[in-house]
């Protein structure tokens, strides 16, 4: 479960401090309703381009159904990290990274990530992807799939990081599976 591992706290290359945390959190304001209220703003601060690089289709909101989905976490199947910043005591989200069980891949999720616009390159992905390889780890999977458009370089650059390894390339997609055990 990932409430096992700890938050952190980093200051991130523009000098500001950011916090990546679970997303929902047992005795805290972090609940499913207040994730989707941080995921549509922080969707409202991403550019058309970065949209399309995440969802790989023109989005002008999200749907409920889709907020749901991404929601839907247990800690274990269905795990997400968030970053945030505060400023004035107030709380906004910044990024989230997310897995999902493929269920009929052993031992395997598919995981994405996603930061805003203002803060990408400035190390908050970085930190996203660190912790979610640490609960994949923790919840018994070996691998974290990703399927990133060909166009996302900067994504490819970070699974580089982690020393992924490119399975195949789909179209305009590249799979890409960073082992985690």
């Amino acid at each position: 479960m990932t409430d096992s591992i700890p938050a952190i706290e980093f200051v991130m290359k523009n000098g500001i401090q950011c916090r990546v945390q679970p997303c929902v959190e047992p005795n805290t304001r972090h609940t499913a309703e207040f994730l989707k209220k941080q995921i549509e703003i922080g969707f409202q601060h991403m550019s058309a381009r970065s949209r399309f690089s995440r969802f790989a289709t023109v989005l002008d909101h999200l749907t409920d159904q889709q907020l749901d989905y991404l929601t839907d976490l247990d800690g274990k199947d269905r795990v997400a990290w968030c970053a945030s910043i505060t400023s004035k005591d107030e709380e906004s989200g910044i990024g989230i990274a997310r897995y999902i069980n493929l269920p009929n891949e052993a031992r395997m999720a598919e995981f994405a990530i996603t930061v805003v616009d203002d803060y990408q390159g400035l190390g908050v992905g970085y930190q996203l992807l660190n912790k979610l390889i640490e609960s994949a780890k923790l919840n018994g999977f070996q691998t974290l799939r990703g399927y990133i458009l060909m166009s996302n370089s900067a994504m490819l650059a970070l699974c580089k990081r982690f020393e992924s390894k490119k399975t195949s390339v789909d179209g305009s997609f590249v799979i890409v599976d960073i082992i985690v055990q």
